[in-house]
């Protein structure tokens, strides 16, 4: 269940990175490289890692990662007094790390010699 969530979220952070690269959304060059390396990591584990403990724990630290440095991009225009930055592909990323931790947390994972 948590390689299904993987690959889920793997699949919205990659779609993220490639609209902003095509155009599709207004994002610097600097989003697009992270939601790329985020969203593929989230594909790997999603699709190719085979082992469940490995993917519960890295869905979980990415989760954290996201959290942080979304946490980071919406508040710091607090420190330039200006309001915090609030836009869509933002708070869609600090979804999707609430969602991992939680899913890290309380997803039931298959056993490792399962697949």
């Amino acid at each position: 269940m948590v390689r299904t969530y993987a690959s889920v979220a793997g699949t919205v952070l990659v779609s993220l990175g490639l609209a902003g690269f095509v155009g599709v959304m207004e994002m610097d060059l600097p989003a697009n490289v992270f939601h790329l390396g985020v969203g593929g990591m989230f594909v790997y584990l999603g699709f190719f890692q085979r082992d469940a403990e490995v993917v519960r724990r890295m869905v979980g630290g990415l989760g954290v990662l996201l959290l942080s440095v979304k946490g980071v991009v919406i508040l710091a225009p607090l420190l330039w007094g200006e309001p915090p930055l609030l836009a869509p592909v933002e708070i869609t990323c600090l979804v999707v790390g609430l969602f991992s931790i939680l899913a890290a947390k309380y997803l039931h994972h298959e056993h490792a010699s399962g697949d």
